[in-house]
């Protein structure tokens, strides 16, 4: 690590200078390399100063201690320097990416751009799906859902509670057992339960 010492009314002894550079060395394994460092030593009567700044790519640490002997003091700044970039590092590991919520990434499609069921999949003579008509749909989207799923195995009672509270025509869950199942409400109060294999 580059690092620059500054001696104000003090002089820099090489046991001071070696303590320095030992423990840049452990810090600028912490912050990455690139890092560089500017140590300010300052004495005033008997009490000693010293000021440790790291700059690295993404963050500053910054230590300062007081202490009678500058021995004390620079092992005080670097030790808080230290600490600090410990901190930083566990923030920056920890820190985990939020997915955005659906409503911000996709927009919302007006009814009248959606076309019905019936004008984009039918039944052809073979028994297998097929367009209907010979011309392809067009303003067909697809627009995920995830609040009609739910997020933890449940019951059926419990199910039908949420699907009516959330006001959802079709809602998904996993039983107790783990099998996926579809509950189709409709406008009546009819429900209908679907499993899925």
């Amino acid at each position: 690590m580059d690092s620059e010492l500054t001696g104000r009314n003090v002089k820099i002894t090489k046991d001071l200078r070696a303590m320095a550079d030992d423990s840049l060395n452990r810090i600028e394994k912490i912050v990455g390399r690139g890092a560089s460092a500017r140590i300010i030593f300052s004495s005033q009567k008997h009490l000693s100063t010293v000021d440790v700044t790291v700059t690295a790519r993404q963050h500053t640490v910054v230590g300062v201690a007081e202490a009678p002997d500058l021995t004390i003091a620079l092992r005080t700044a670097l030790e808080k320097a230290e600490k600090q970039a410990i901190r930083w590092r566990k923030s920056k590991v920890e820190k985990k990416r939020q997915a955005k919520p659906i409503s911000a990434v996709l927009p919302e499609v007006p009814e009248e751009k959606i076309a019905p069921k019936e004008a984009v999949a039918g039944v052809g003579r073979n028994g297998n799906a097929s367009l209907a008509g010979k011309r392809k749909p067009s303003g067909v989207h697809i627009v995920p859902a995830p609040e009609a799923m739910a997020r933890r195995p449940m019951t059926i009672e419990e199910a039908v509670k949420e699907a009516e509270a959330g006001d959802r025509q079709v809602f998904v869950f996993r039983d107790l057992a783990g099998d996926v199942k579809v509950l189709h409400c409709a406008g009546d109060g009819l429900v209908r339960l679907t499993e899925v294999s």
